[in-house]
Formats: structure tokens, sequence, C-alpha cells
């Protein structure tokens, strides 16, 4: 990646941390804005086996995160190809994605979530902090400071198949 375009992803995660801070202020919908953002950039900064087909992000049972992200699908393409979100309601669901999102709500169906993922190209991304280390590729983690960062646990995202870029892992909190 040149100059360019690591200033890029540096600046965006910066103001999303920043929206992220200022959103518990403001409004809990600018929360979820942020965490559309960020799970926008995973799809930029991760790379899947190759596909045919749209890119499928499901959402594990109803969060607000789905609303933004059927928004961010209107205007935006994962790596040229149309984003569809759809709504995880039992753990096979799953099967059908590139990306799952597991909102807090419903952190209790990670194990089952992953169970069902195993040795497959879906990136789990969990809204509840701590939940990388039991599973999940990325979890959100809202420091003292209440700005928005991640972890990423590399081993897992190694047994999904899936490459973070290098720029993400050191944006990333890496964990085991």
């Amino acid at each position: 990646m040149n100059y360019f375009g690591k200033y890029s992803v540096i600046c965006a995660l910066c103001t999303v941390a920043f929206i992220g801070k200022t959103g518990q202020t403001y409004s809990q919908e600018i929360d979820y804005k942020a965490y559309t953002i960020f799970l926008y950039n995973f799809m930029k900064y991760v790379e899947w086996p190759a596909n045919d087909g749209d890119f499928i992000i499901g959402v594990a049972g109803e969060s607000p995160v789905k609303k933004e992200l059927e928004q961010l699908a209107k205007n935006k393409k994962a790596k040229s190809k149309k984003i569809v979100v759809i709504s995880v309601m039992n753990p096979g669901d799953a099967l059908l994605c590139n990306m799952v999102y597991i909102p807090s709500s419903k952190s209790s169906e990670l194990k089952a979530i992953s169970g069902k993922v195993k040795n497959r190209s879906v990136l789990i991304v969990a809204e509840r902090e701590g939940l990388a280390k039991k599973g999940a590729d990325i979890s959100f983690v809202v420091d003292d400071e209440d700005a928005l960062k991640f972890d990423i646990n590399r081993s897992v995202m190694d047994s999904h198949n899936l490459k973070a870029a290098k720029i993400l892992i050191e944006l990333g909190m890496v964990v085991d």
C-alpha cells in the first residue's frame, strides 16, 4: 500500500474513533454509524478467498447497525461486489455470509455461530469487548476516553482463511 493509501486509512479510522467518542454525547445512532464505518473498512482491508456473487453481511438478531448497513449498501460496494444485508436468525444462516456482526445483545450466540462457520471464510465481528478472545475474528473495544477501537484475533482469522491487511493489524490490538 502506498503512502497515500496508508494515510487515508489512518485518517478514516481516526475519524471513526472521534465519531464513536462523540456519539455517547449526542446520540446512540452516531455510535452505530461509527460501527458501520469500521465494518466497511474491515470489508476493504480483509482479504477473502475468491468467490462469485454478492458480499453478504449477516446481523445476528436485531440491531440498529442493520439499518446503517442497509444505508451503506445502497451507496457502496465491497471490492466491486454488491453488499447485501441479511438477518441471522439461527447459526445456520451464518453459512450464507461473508461477514457476521454479533451485537452485544446476541453475544451468547458467538459459540454457536463460530462453530457453524468453523473453517469457512466468514469474518465474525462482535460488538462486545473481549469476544475476540472467545472466537470472534474482531471485537470492538471502547477505551477509557470513549474512543471506539477493535481487537483482532489472528489465529481465528487464519482458521477462517482470511487475511487482514498490515495496516488493519497495526491499527487494531492483536489478541490470542
